[in-house]
């Protein structure tokens, strides 16, 4: 396994849970989650990240394009797209205390894991990791989402069953740590209303 890793921080911060743990952890959050089937139109896409902004009928989201997605390099800004995605999901989210307690900070890792595809051909899977410390801005125990604001961007993101938002509130800071919203499949829209 590959990983790379970039930091943006603001103050010191120790991070306390392993890389293996945390891997580990991200994928079984992964696995859980159902995928999300929307129509959206592109709003921006990184090339150099595989990343695609979209605008959906409930809220934007930034995902990840897998790398199965072989149409990539042909999606533009302002092509509404058929989507099948799994929307950016919290995994831990520990409350802080003390001195580093006002200092947003954030360290993205990529994964790549061995894959293999159909017909023996081999290649990489990849998941991005994002460690935050953000405030908490919103809790939805309804929709199962938190909302935090961290040093660049606020990010709502989805919580498991098994996670427990009860010991969070408006205004806490905390070292979140969830997975980035990654694409299995985008099409353009009438090719998929045609497919139906």
């Amino acid at each position: 396994m590959l990983v790379s890793t970039s930091i943006a921080a603001f103050g010191v911060t120790a991070i306390a849970q392993s890389n293996d743990d945390l891997n580990k952890l991200s994928q079984q959050v992964i696995a859980a989650a159902p995928p999300i089937h929307v129509q959206a139109t592109i709003t921006g896409i990184d090339p150099s990240t595989r990343m695609v902004t979209l605008h959906g009928p409930h809220r934007d989201a930034t995902v990840l394009v897998d790398k199965q997605v072989t149409n990539f390099d042909q999606l533009r800004v302002g092509d509404k797209v058929d989507v099948l995605y799994k929307n950016a999901l919290l995994v831990t989210a520990d409350k802080v205390a003390g001195s580093d307690k006002g200092v947003r900070e954030r360290v993205d890792t990529q994964t790549y894991r061995p894959a293999s595809e159909a017909g023996g051909v081999s290649g990489f899977e990849s998941s991005r990791r994002v460690e935050v410390l953000a405030t908490v801005e919103k809790i939805d125990k309804k929709q199962r989402t938190v909302t935090l604001r961290g040093p660049w961007r606020t990010e709502t993101l989805d919580y498991p069953p098994d996670f427990d938002a009860k010991h969070l509130k408006k205004g806490d800071t905390v070292h979140a740590v969830f997975v980035s919203a990654a694409a299995v499949r985008v099409t353009p829209a009438d090719a998929a209303n045609a497919a139906k």
